[in-house]
């Protein structure tokens, strides 16, 4: 869901933090192209008019990595960052709100987005996350999968 209010924009999305029995973290990587092409980021996206942001959840999930078995999910966190002069919004500033979910996963397999906003989707370890170009809700993500001590 996007609202605007001079020239100002506020996004509003939903994303899933998924980890496989590995203590693996799914991300998917942004298609090339758009703004944050090549940056990796959580699953999910915004919250359409009038949808639920548990079933934007689901869908996204779908969406974006074909994962349809959900165990169980509740919301773990909220991310918010005011993005200056992005492209995508005409240059104006867009306040991007994520509503971040848990996901408990019944199955792992995979499959990407064809013709989408993501083009690679991916279970990765925390070794491989730090060496892999990061948009700022990827980098969220990491912290809450994996706290620093």
């Amino acid at each position: 869901m996007t609202a605007e209010t001079d020239n100002q924009h506020v996004h509003i999305g939903a994303y899933a933090l998924c980890r496989d029995p590995s203590n693996r973290l799914l991300l998917v990587r942004a298609t090339a192209g758009l703004e944050d092409g090549g940056l990796w980021t959580m699953p999910g996206g915004g919250i359409e008019w009038g949808e639920h942001p548990d079933a934007a959840l689901c869908r996204e999930l779908e969406e974006e990595t074909g994962l349809v078995d959900i165990k169980a999910y509740h919301v773990a966190s909220v991310y918010s960052h005011a993005y200056e002069g992005r492209t995508d919004w005409q240059g104006d500033p867009v306040h991007h709100i994520g509503i971040v979910y848990e996901v408990e996963l019944a199955t792992f397999d995979l499959r990407p987005e064809r013709e989408g906003s993501t083009d690679h989707c991916e279970w990765l370890t925390e070794s491989r996350v730090r060496e892999l170009p990061l948009g700022p809700l990827a980098e969220f993500a990491v912290k809450l999968a994996w706290p620093t001590k």
